[in-house]
């Protein structure tokens, strides 16, 4: 999980680097294939407490391409909404749903229609083996999210943040839509140095979550800068 930070972003930080190259289709591409053929390799492996897993499908797991477990350390509440960054097939969702109970609310986000699809369908039994329905899924983008301002208690993103070229906006999106004393916790993809161009700029690496990564200190920046 990473936060704080200090003053001037790095170079690799530069909202237009390797844009030319990489765009936001390339992405979506990337993953409504993902979507669809499930892709063992895709990221990094996360192993979930099996607890918390007994009432989501199995297709969901399939397609779980996350680098951490940022709702396992949320210590969510009764009551409070949730909102999760790049959704997916909405294994962070559906874990928070049942720590929020039917009196909280969690929104997944995904600007991926083929991604959307796996979680709607599958959130039809998760509200089945819950007992209660309070799961919605938007498609929307990171730098610009479907949801009323000052409105969650908490935001989250498991490995996904890499992903988006204009990282600059998905912080100040993240603190619009944070309920005042709420917070974020953030998995995602670290370099221990600056990415170099020519892997900036390669679409697979990309949509790996590594062209896009940051170092520790870039991305503290960014989530510093933009409070």
């Amino acid at each position: 999980m990473k936060g704080g930070g200090m003053n001037d972003v790095g170079s690799c930080c530069d909202e237009n680097s390797g844009e030319e190259d990489v765009s936001r289709n390339d992405v979506q591409n990337f993953y409504s294939n993902a979507a669809v053929t499930a892709q063992e390799n895709l990221c990094c492996p996360t192993e979930y407490d099996s607890s918390e897993l007994s009432h989501i499908p199995k297709e969901v797991l399939e397609i779980s391409y996350g680098c951490g477990s940022p709702v396992g350390k949320a210590e969510l509440h009764a009551g409070q909404t949730m909102v999760d960054l790049g959704s997916g097939g909405g294994i962070d969702c559906f874990i928070a749903a049942k720590h929020v109970g039917e009196t909280g609310h969690v929104y997944g986000i995904d600007m991926t229609e083929e991604m959307l699809d796996v979680a709607r369908k599958n959130s039809t039994q998760v509200i089945k083996n819950l007992g209660y329905d309070n799961i919605e899924f938007k498609h929307g983008f990171l730098e610009n999210i479907p949801i009323a301002d000052t409105s969650v208690d908490l935001v989250t993103s498991n490995c996904v943040i890499n992903l988006s070229i204009k990282k600059n906006d998905v912080f100040k999106e993240i603190y619009r839509v944070l309920k005042p004393g709420g917070h974020f916790l953030i998995a995602d993809i670290i370099s221990e140095i600056e990415v170099p161009e020519k892997m900036r700029n390669n679409k697979e690496l990309w949509g790996e979550c590594i062209s896009g990564a940051l170092t520790l200190q870039e991305f503290i920046n960014y989530a510093r800068n933009n409070q």
